[in-house]
């Protein structure tokens, strides 16, 4: 779990950054600027964010939240002093997945913490379920190679095979190479259309032809991907066949 602190006070970065190593999680970076928290973000995707609604820069943490969930993924927990239904409205329209108030104790952070944590581990897109129209039903991402940008449809993508910190996707016209573990780029793609049959493959259920359970196999195409014996029957109940 990589957590980001957005936090321009002193005394609450150190204290969130404190209790972060406390309860075993990794501080990923503290910044207190929307410049450098998108700089972070670009360079290594935190799973969870800790965002102070009054940050430093040109955007606050409400703004800012926003565009990183335009494009990203990622959960935040808002903190903040200010307790007026104007700030308080602005920040529910990002649908942050906890709101803690300045002056807040240790306990309460713990549990804001862990309670966003045990959520997140239930669901493992990273998207609280009032998200569910943003990230996880988009409908085209872009990969780059080299120095271009190629837009994919996500509903193209046949699917992805993992090896190591590469993953490699498989569309009916390209592959593509790209430096992203399998776990973190299943959280971004929609979960309802992607399932991982193998530690090393992860398949677009649409594209699925047939699957040999004999062999525990599952093709697409001309192609054979391994079914692993632990994930065969949640995926037989996702293909919900009769």
């Amino acid at each position: 779990m990589k957590i980001l602190i957005v936090e321009d006070e002193l005394l609450y970065s150190v204290r969130l950054e404190m209790l972060i190593d406390k309860l075993g999680y990794h501080h990923l970076s503290t910044v207190d600027n929307s410049v450098d928290a998108l700089a972070v973000i670009k360079k290594e995707l935190p799973d969870l964010i800790l965002m102070d609604v009054h940050i430093q820069g040109e955007y606050d943490g409400i703004e800012l939240a926003d565009m990183i969930c335009k494009e990203y993924t990622i959960p935040v927990i808002f903190i903040t002093s200010f307790q007026d239904d104007l700030t308080f409205k602005r920040a529910s329209r990002v649908n942050p997945i906890q709101f803690l108030l300045k002056p807040f104790d240790n306990m309460q952070l713990q549990r804001s913490i862990e309670v966003s944590v045990q959520k997140l581990r239930q669901n493992p897109t990273g998207k609280s379920e009032e998200w569910e129209n943003d990230f996880l039903f988009q409908e085209h991402f872009f990969i780059k190679t080299r120095q271009r940008l190629d837009k994919v449809a996500v509903k193209d993508v046949l699917y992805l095979e993992a090896d190591g910190h590469y993953c490699t996707v498989y569309t009916n016209e390209k592959k593509f190479l790209i430096r992203m573990s399998m776990s973190e780029l299943n959280k971004r793609l929609p979960e309802q259309l992607f399932f991982q049959i193998h530690r090393s493959h992860l398949v677009n259920v649409d594209k699925v032809d047939s699957v040999d359970l004999q062999d525990s196999v599952v093709i697409v195409g001309d192609k054979h991907l391994p079914l692993s014996r632990r994930n065969k029957e949640e995926f037989l109940k996702k293909l919900d066949w009769i």
